[in-house]
């Protein structure tokens, strides 16, 4: 039902990346899933919510309305889902927080000493935007310390499906190594850049897991835009990243 990552597994910390399976949505969004700006049946998603919430045996779950921007919110206890953002971070406990993706990488962070989590929905807009570095400073502020957080970055799209314009390097900065040439196309590795992003915002190389999930290549396993968008005119649902820290 979902994937974890050993980095992620610590006491007082629950967390995974779920799929598209054992839902309640129908037809294109069959069955978990996780967002309610998509076309589905609220129902149904909030169905799907209450199970990713039960499978991770936390009070209450929020999501966010992402915008592909770097805004990150602080999540109290009381914290309200659907505000516009795409990061979130927290010191309370039993409330997950969850990121949506369908070939954007979700990424989630915990801090063990400091006890603070956080969950990042990073697409190739909110990475040029900062959105990695904007959450890691959150954290930080909150008593964190970026190299003590640790990071996994879940299923998303990888390098051998993600053909992009010639054009696409030019939205980045010293991005070349990230890039390559594959039957004549440009590529772009997304986890890979991901991860660069991440060091660069001060998290060690060693606390970083990238999940080998390729969501556009795995469409009965997982939701992927991409995928939609060359067989389904574009509509399905999306997969939810969430993370939760648990009263010890």
């Amino acid at each position: 039902m979902m994937v974890t990552s050993q980095k992620l597994t610590t006491d007082g910390v629950v967390h995974g990346f779920f799929g598209r399976a054992f839902g309640r949505s129908k037809g294109l969004f069959a069955s978990l899933n996780g967002s309610k700006f998509v076309g589905d049946d609220a129902l149904c998603v909030q169905q799907n919510l209450d199970i990713v919430k039960c499978e991770l045996n936390a009070f209450r779950i929020v999501t966010l309305k992402q915008m592909h921007d770097r805004a990150c919110i602080i999540v109290d206890s009381g914290t309200e889902s659907d505000m516009e953002a795409d990061a979130m971070i927290t010191k309370a406990t039993d409330v997950a927080i969850g990121v949506l993706s369908a070939d954007c990488a979700p990424i989630l962070l915990v801090d063990e000493e400091n006890r603070i989590v956080g969950a990042i929905h990073a697409g190739w807009k909110g990475l040029v935007s900062g959105v990695i570095e904007t959450t890691i400073n959150k954290m930080s502020g909150l008593y964190g310390e970026p190299g003590k957080i640790k990071a996994a970055i879940g299923p998303c799209i990888h390098k051998d499906s993600y053909e992009v314009s010639e054009d696409f390097p030019r939205k980045f900065i010293k991005a070349d190594a990230y890039f390559s040439k594959m039957n004549s196309k440009t590529h772009f590795d997304l986890p890979a850049y991901c991860k660069h992003r991440l060091m660069r915002a001060g998290l060690i190389e060693g606390n970083i897991d990238v999940l080998d999930v390729d969501t556009y290549a795995n469409p009965k396993s997982y939701f992927s835009y991409r995928y939609a968008g060359q067989n389904t005119g574009g509509i399905c649902g999306r997969n939810i990243s969430a993370i939760c820290l648990r009263q010890r």
